[in-house]
């Protein structure tokens, strides 16, 4: 969603062609990738405002996948919590936890 025109028409074509050539090089390069994009930005909108190319756009929406916001999933946010204190508890060899109510707090 951020990327200059100009490097949205060179990933274009790197995804059009499977070519990329490389820095100093003076020969193209034959590339098999998959590209998986995230943004935060409204890509259509962009695509209207014109700081957007329209064809990289469909490019990649192939799959698009909606994720909201987590404000708008707080339930999710216990879980999350859970996960994150479990695997700092790993990594340190500790065992720290939270109180419901700090969880609460969390969540609101």
């Amino acid at each position: 969603g951020e990327l200059p025109l100009f490097v949205q028409t060179k990933l274009l074509r790197t995804l059009q062609e499977g070519t990329v050539m490389r820095l100093g090089g003076h020969r193209e390069v034959r590339v098999d990738v998959r590209l998986v994009a995230a943004t935060n930005r409204d890509l259509r909108t962009a695509v209207a405002r014109g700081s957007f190319r329209e064809d990289l756009f469909y490019r990649l929406n192939v799959i698009p996948i909606i994720l909201p916001s987590l404000a708008e999933r707080r339930g999710d946010i216990p879980d999350l919590v859970a996960s994150f204190l479990s695997h700092a508890n790993q990594a340190n060899g500790t065992n720290v936890s939270l109180t419901g109510r700090a969880v609460a707090f969390l969540v609101r």
